[in-house]
């Protein structure tokens, strides 16, 4: 994308020195120089780049200073030199012993007063993440928290086995 708006920005300035025949101005990148008449400014030939809104709300970061966000993982630690697992994933998630990790919904207990009972009811329940999702989350943990767990009184008892499903029953399938 910065390639492109550099690009756009040097035909831009070449356009500009050939139709205005007047002196040159320094424009906003500091390495362009435009020529601007009375009615045409700097700010008409490279307009700022609208952000997207948030809650109606428009940013206004220059493209340099937006940032991507990254949860990495810590591969050398600085004491020992082992990996560490995401502690927002041991926050979130749980494991279960099939491999798929479980989560609750995001806003369940937030203005619960304006949400109907249906909603409620749907916030309650949990939510199973999908192959990939479980994939990159493993990459995530160390290999301590991918390992099955045995809690006392675990209310996620009922879905550690999955007896339906081919790969992850339990029993010995007959043929």
């Amino acid at each position: 994308m910065l390639r492109s708006l550099i690009g756009n920005a040097l035909r831009c300035s070449a356009s500009c020195a050939t139709v205005l025949g007047t002196p040159l101005q320094k424009c906003a990148f500091s390495s362009l120089q435009v020529k601007s008449n009375a009615g045409v400014s700097c700010s008409t030939v490279f307009p700022k780049l609208s952000l997207p809104s948030i809650n109606g709300n428009v940013l206004q970061q220059p493209l340099a200073l937006q940032t991507q966000q990254t949860r990495g993982v810590t591969k050398f630690s600085l004491n020992k030199g082992k990996r560490k697992s995401v502690k927002a994933v041991i926050k979130r998630f749980r494991r279960l012993d099939w491999g798929a990790w479980i989560r609750t919904y995001t806003g369940r207990q937030k203005k619960l007063f304006s949400k109907s009972p249906e909603r409620r009811r749907r916030l309650r329940q949990h939510v199973f993440t999908n192959s990939t999702q479980s994939w990159l989350l493993d990459k995530m943990v160390t290999s301590y928290w991918r390992k099955p767990k045995n809690w006392v009184d675990d209310v996620y008892a009922p879905y550690h086995k999955r007896d339906e499903f081919f790969a992850t029953k339990s029993k010995p399938f007959k043929v």
